[in-house]
């Protein structure tokens, strides 16, 4: 228990003393104060652990999460409010966006721009940026690079291709019938299927390929230092092999596949996910769980 000096000490200190003698600086993790803001869906564990923290901190909690995302402490007393306020200008950035903006994104928007609580600041340590630069990249369920992502990375290795000749490639999929897992046995089944088909891409990948979700239930992988159409074309067999080992309710799960390569100095990333969705979408109407090429090449599954 704190001592009459040992508060009077941390009254000197200001926020920093205030903060240790009310609030757990590390009570709540920052990706934890992400996904209850709504980044991402939280598992059991986590909504339990919420409450558990709730129920801990009682008045003190909301200041836990402002701490957590902005390092900066704020008195129970406002903070519940202030959470409140941060999150309604959260939805109104992401209108104005078109897309999700984190809550740490939110955050220090709302601090610097609108109340002008910051200034000049550093919020926060370097571990907890690489933190958030790095959710930033992926997708909270399967931990693959994201949309957003997997567009920049293909224009990364597109200018390897234009200065030094790289070869890359690029496989979009998508997984069978999914609609129907979904709405047969329920959306926590569906998530199921999505982890282990992100494992199953690594596992069926090289080390130098990139493998991201693309959006819903369709994944995509960019191979790195590839020219050779064939190869291209095995790499996507593999994973389509590959899928069939997860089940849902005894029903093997299949994906459709489409495979391209870059075409030269002119291709973009939107062109050639252009053209392997339109093999993919070529794949999907010749009867699905198969690979098209842009080239044409069909791939008939095996009758096993």
């Amino acid at each position: 228990m704190n001592s009459d000096d040992d508060l009077d000490d941390a009254d000197d200190e200001g926020d920093g003393g205030r903060l240790r003698a009310t609030v757990a600086p590390d009570a709540v993790p920052v990706d934890l104060a992400s996904a209850f803001a709504g980044d991402r869906a939280m598992t059991e564990a986590e909504r339990g652990r919420i409450e558990s923290l709730k129920e801990q901190r009682g008045a003190a909690f909301f200041s836990d999460l402002l701490y957590a995302i902005s390092h900066r402490y704020f008195p129970p007393e406002i903070a519940r409010s202030m959470w409140d306020e941060i999150l309604s200008h959260k939805l109104r950035m992401s209108g104005r966006l078109g897309r999700n903006a984190c809550m740490a994104v939110a955050t220090l928007d709302y601090l610097s721009n609108i109340t002008g609580e910051v200034r000049s600041f550093t919020l926060m340590s370097e571990p907890d940026v690489a933190e958030l630069v790095n959710l930033s990249m992926r997708d909270r369920m399967t931990g693959l690079f994201n949309h957003t992502t997997c567009y920049e990375l293909l224009e990364l290795e597109l200018g390897n291709h234009r200065r030094y000749g790289v070869g890359v490639a690029l496989i979009l999929l998508d997984i069978d019938d999914f609609k129907f897992v979904n709405d047969r046995w329920g959306h926590q089944e569906g998530d199921r299927i999505l982890v282990e088909l992100a494992a199953t891409l690594k596992e069926q990948t090289r080390d130098s390929d990139i493998c991201c979700r693309f959006g819903g239930e369709e994944f995509a992988v960019i191979l790195r230092f590839t020219n050779d159409p064939r190869e291209a074309f095995q790499i996507a067999e593999r994973i389509r092999t590959g899928v069939t080992s997860i089940a849902s309710h005894g029903q093997a799960m299949s994906v459709s596949a489409g495979v391209t390569l870059c075409a030269g100095a002119g291709e973009t990333s939107r062109t050639l996910v252009e053209r392997a969705d339109h093999a993919l979408y070529r794949a999907k109407r010749s009867g699905k769980h198969r690979v098209v090429a842009i080239d044409g090449v069909v791939r008939v599954p095996d009758s096993t």
